[in-house]
């Protein structure tokens, strides 16, 4: 009951109400489930019946049900076992049913054990519709959003309690169909909005690190060049600036820059130096250009099977078709957000994304202006170690040390700063040049917005963007 097809029918939804008081006014609840967006009184009774109200766009309803929701519906409809209305509730009895006088609100009247009343509210229309608890003195107990409307604010008039007339004509098999379409419809568009956006990353992926590995082909130049250094090291002198040299292989002449400050051996371990980290470079864009390969294609045949899932006429089995979908292809799909609500006084929000890096070390993660300057600036210790991606926007990064940076291994500050790469706007890159250095010397300059920092002194190294093997989100 409460279909867009019968926005206007009000007698109609009014009889059905009374039809429902005739059957079920004294029962008691044996219990209440409630979720996101829907409310269910659960009456004793060997028929298992029940009362659904839903506040989905579309589908503002309240029906009848018996036993459990259809399968489709009930994994749509996840409970939240914490929901308040559980214990508000807890062991009232149903004593009347109606519709408010020429206002498409229905309304529920329970008895408390102790005897006092309590009326459950449900608005049919506006843009998001609404669920309110009040008591006998018009408080409100509980409402799905708040301030509720005016109707909603106060105990319905007597004659709600005698609306309609009973009929045998009952809505509730179309007004789960409906359900269906609407869940169906909004989950669609989740998806394939979710989808899109992740095979767009992947071919941006792919795109940049087809770019970096065409860069990173110069590791065999530079090979070349250190070889051919090697072959006439021995006209280098110290001091020299340049080596102007003849290719072994080809005879090509060659001018290599040298560092005056350093030995001719050194400088030919500088250049081989350089060899051997774009050869690195090299090996590991090409596998993360492989997995981004794969990506692309898993995308798009993820795609193609979405849309099969779509098509499906029967609203029940299109749902069923497209909750099947999202668990085979959940690791294309982002990880869902908290419920809003379910947070409890004594677990308070916690700032900062957090990682433990090898069971020991935390790694903090601002995400936002206003948390790196918390990060940095405040929450911080000033013997922490602080990243930051080199030259591009981006997190502040903090691995806490217990105030011994000199105890922290290679090995973790390396996965701090792919982190750091990760959390920047160079997270597509194949390697990504990130500063590091004790949270001391980092400084805001006066003035300077939230989140803003210049460094004293630092290091620099070259890392892949990501979350390393030993790196857990906490």
């Amino acid at each position: 009951m409460g279909t867009d097809a019968h926005r206007s029918d009000l007698p109609r939804l009014s009889d059905l109400l009374a039809g429902w008081r005739t059957t079920w006014s004294g029962r008691d609840l044996f219990t209440v489930t409630a979720g996101r967006h829907w409310v269910r009184l659960h009456l004793e009774g060997p028929e298992r019946a029940g009362i659904l109200m839903t506040e989905i766009t579309g589908a503002r309803l309240v029906c009848h049900v018996t036993g459990r929701l259809p399968a489709p519906l009930g994994e749509a409809l996840p409970p939240d076992k914490r929901h308040p209305l559980r214990d508000l509730l807890k062991s009232c009895r149903l004593d009347g049913l109606g519709m408010l006088p020429a206002d498409r609100v229905a309304a529920f009247r329970l008895v408390r054990p102790d005897g006092s009343h309590l009326v459950l509210l449900h608005r049919l229309f506006g843009a998001r519709g609404n669920t309110v608890l009040l008591d006998a003195g018009d408080k409100v107990l509980w409402a799905r959003h708040r301030p509720p409307h005016e109707l909603l604010s106060r105990i319905p008039p007597s004659a709600t309690w005698d609306t309609g007339v009973p009929g045998e004509d009952d809505l509730s098999a179309a007004a789960l169909e409906q359900l269906a379409l609407q869940l169906g419809n909004a989950r669609a568009v989740t998806m394939t909005a979710a989808l899109d956006r992740r095979h767009r990353t992947a071919r941006r992926l792919a795109e940049n690190l087809t770019r970096d590995l065409a860069n990173a082909e110069q590791g065999g130049e530079l090979r070349r060049r250190a070889e051919a250094l090697a072959a006439s090291l021995h006209t280098i002198g110290h001091g020299d600036g340049e080596a102007r040299i003849t290719d072994p292989r080809d005879g090509t002449p060659l001018v290599l820059e040298l560092n005056p400050a350093l030995t001719a051996a050194a400088n030919l371990e500088a250049w081989f130096r350089r060899a051997r980290k774009a050869e690195r470079g090299r090996e590991i864009i090409a596998d993360r250009l492989d997995a981004a390969h794969v990506d692309v294609q898993q995308c798009v045949a993820a795609s193609t099977r979405l849309e099969t899932a779509v098509e499906v006429t029967d609203h029940l089995d299109r749902l069923a078709a497209l909750d099947s979908w999202r668990r085979d292809h959940d690791a294309l799909l982002p990880a869902a957000a908290p419920a809003r609500g379910r947070h409890h006084p004594d677990q308070p929000a916690r700032s900062f994304r957090r990682y433990l890096v090898d069971d020991r070390w935390e790694v903090w993660v601002g995400r936002s202006g206003a948390e790196n300057d918390e990060l940095t600036h405040r929450a911080s210790h000033s013997k922490d170690l602080w990243f930051h991606a080199q030259g591009v926007s981006g997190s502040h990064v903090v691995l806490r040390t217990g105030g011994n940076p000199e105890r922290v291994p290679r090995g973790a500050i390396e996965k701090a700063a792919r982190l750091a790469a990760l959390h920047s706007k160079s997270r597509h890159s194949g390697l990504v040049p990130v500063i590091w250095t004790e949270r001391r010397y980092v400084r805001r300059p006066r003035k300077a917005p939230a989140g803003t920092a210049v460094c004293l002194r630092e290091q620099s190294m070259m890392v892949e963007p990501g979350v390393a093997v030993g790196v857990q989100t906490i």
